[in-house]
């Protein structure tokens, strides 16, 4: 249990501090939305879904 905890740590860790504004050059992105936002909030949501699926009690 505590090395996936920590594998989740360090996945969050690579996800938000990789430097987002170099692999997003383009200010749109699919429907008009900026990928920046798109890539923050889908991180996010894949790391409290994995958080979830991590602590959830059977």
């Amino acid at each position: 249990m505590k090395e996936r905890a920590l594998a989740l740590f360090l996945l969050a860790l690579f996800l938000f501090l990789f430097p987002v504004s170099l692999v997003f050059p383009l200010p749109l992105g699919p429907q008009g939305l900026p990928p920046l936002y798109l890539y923050l909030y889908g991180s996010w949501g894949l790391v409290v879904l994995l958080a979830y699926l991590l602590f959830r009690r059977p």
